[in-house]
């Protein structure tokens, strides 16, 4: 089919599963095509970058998950994931550009330098990509790729305390910015709570998970989420 949609997908990355729920909300069917070692090469003639998600429509090459969202917002405008007055649509925007910088961030900082949760890291990235024979040498060296990052940004495993406390007054601050409504923009979820529970559920994958139980609101929220029928396909 010249016009099958075809998203190239990591299962750990927030960003792919943004992209996944997006397709799901919109009612368009789409092929997965899980990236692995062996795929890369292909990968990269879609993005240089080497980076998930691509989506793949006919001709049409679209990188990076805000991006995708803003293709499928244009070619299928129902139901709407963005608002269109123009105020809202600034908030929105603001919201999907703050849990993909900062809750990313610190999410994958749980996940690459927590001793506690470098087994689970290593699984969740590796074992898609790659077989059994070489998943303890990529493993090594991408842990060792994360936590060289990280350091060169100040952050180690002696700053996870910092860390918590900064995700802490995040999730605080999704509670106040949800405000008694069951989605930050009213009665149906759009873009803006698909990228902050896209990174809120991959810290559900590591031990840190904790934090978001202590701000029930929060919680309560990623549950509702998690339960409608579009985005529990995509996970």
């Amino acid at each position: 089919m010249l016009d099958e949609l075809l998203l190239y997908d990591a299962s750990d990355s927030p960003f792919c599963l943004k992209a996944r729920i997006c397709l799901q909300l919109k009612g368009v069917p789409f092929r997965r095509v899980p990236v692995t070692l062996g795929r890369l090469r292909e990968l990269r003639r879609l993005n240089p970058l080497g980076q998930v998600p691509v989506l793949v429509q006919g001709t049409e090459v679209i990188v990076d998950s805000s991006r995708i969202a803003r293709h499928l917002e244009a070619r299928y405008p129902e139901p709407a994931l963005i608002p269109r007055d123009p105020t809202a649509r600034a908030y929105a925007a603001l919201v999907e550009e703050w849990a993909d910088e900062a809750l990313y961030f610190i999410v994958a900082a749980f996940k690459w330098l927590n001793p506690v949760n470098r087994r689970a890291a290593v699984e969740n990235t590796v074992s898609e990509m790659t077989g059994a024979a070489l998943r303890p040498l990529v493993g090594h060296l991408l842990v060792r790729r994360e936590r060289r990052r990280y350091a060169a940004w100040g952050h180690t495993e002696a700053t996870l305390g910092a860390l918590e406390e900064r995700m802490r007054e995040n999730v605080a601050a999704l509670a106040g910015l949800l405000d008694g409504r069951p989605y930050l923009l009213g009665r149906r979820p759009m873009l803006a709570d698909v990228a902050a529970f896209a990174q809120l559920c991959w810290l559900g994958r590591y031990v840190e998970r904790r934090l978001l139980a202590e701000t029930p609101a929060v919680q309560q929220w990623l549950e509702r989420l998690a339960a409608a029928p579009p985005v529990a396909a995509a996970l």
